[in-house]
């Protein structure tokens, strides 16, 4: 980045000149997220309800998990265009980093949501094994479905499931937006339609089904379905545990490469700097960026065991 055509005199200080348009550029990003934090507040709000809403069968039985929260989002679309803009600019123009910063926010915000809804569904499944047998113990012990989930969620600690089993429990004979009042089995059904678990939501398609028979028939099935939660809790923690040294491997291989590119980085400032300068520098260095994140993503997706079948 040049402020014009005439030769650096102090090439010690002369940074301070030459990064001058960058910092203008990161307060007006930040002013900006200053001044518009309640409007995009607000539309990633909605983002989030309409992931559920999609999938509801009725507007009084929406539910939206609280995988993350806006400001988690939007902290993490700024510090992601904040970065990449300060990256770029090392390589091309402000204008360019500008650019790109909007997109890179975008894709922060799709990765940061993944990767909370991943810890969420992960916390969730913890808990459920306990949570199943002790409903099943309710039911043998002769308590009606809503009582038994209601003492269920009064042992659970604050969590993903409770929070989803507290819905269910709100639900239960709520009023419909088209008349009526809400079935258990209605309620069971599209808290198994929005909760991003797909063990959870095979474990709630189960007990739809039950609901609509005698209760000694649904309290066998769900003391089954604990029975069978453990059996699966099992297996998969053997499979992780196997796995790991795919991860670990995936993991040194990437931290090896990326410890080399910063040691040339740092010994060898000017060749870096004239390697990946210009356009065709900026795709290369995102290239190499891939290479280096791409064991480590490899390896922990691999290592990665999911079985909903129980």
């Amino acid at each position: 980045m040049q402020l014009s055509s005439a030769p650096i005199t102090h090439t010690d200080t002369a940074w301070l000149a030459l990064s001058v348009p960058l910092w203008l550029t990161v307060a007006a990003a930040l002013g900006a997220t200053l001044l518009m934090r309640h409007e995009l507040l607000a539309v990633l709000s909605t983002l989030l309800a309409q992931r559920s809403a999609e999938r509801a069968a009725d507007a009084a039985l929406v539910w939206s998990p609280p995988v993350a929260t806006p400001g988690q989002l939007l902290a993490a679309a700024l510090a992601s265009a904040l970065a990449v803009t300060a990256g770029v600019t090392l390589l091309a123009p402000v204008s360019v980093a500008v650019a790109l910063s909007p997109p890179a926010a975008l894709v922060a915000i799709w990765i940061a949501l993944r990767l909370l809804e991943a810890r969420y569904i992960a916390g969730l499944e913890r808990a459920l094994p306990g949570a199943v047998g002790r409903l099943g113990g309710y039911l043998r012990g002769g308590a009606s479905f809503q009582a038994a989930i209601e003492r269920v969620i009064a042992d659970t600690p604050p969590g993903p499931l409770q929070a989803e089993w507290s819905f269910l429990a709100e639900r239960l004979a709520a009023p419909l937006s088209g008349g009526g009042r809400a079935t258990p089995a209605q309620a069971v059904a599209a808290l198994a339609s929005q909760t991003p678990s797909r063990r959870h939501a095979v474990l709630l398609e189960h007990i739809e089904v039950a609901l609509g028979q005698p209760h000694d028939v649904l309290a066998r099935r769900v003391s089954a379905a604990s029975a069978a939660l453990l059996a699966a809790e099992q297996r998969r923690s053997q499979t992780e545990t196997e796995l790991a040294q795919m991860r670990y491997s995936g993991i040194a291989i990437g931290l090896s490469g990326t410890v080399m590119c910063i040691y040339l980085a740092l010994t060898q400032p000017d060749r870096v700097a004239r390697a990946y300068q210009g356009a065709l520098g900026l795709v290369a260095g995102l290239a190499v960026a891939a290479a280096l994140v791409a064991p480590i993503v490899a390896g922990v997706l691999l290592a990665r065991a999911d079985d909903a079948d129980y």
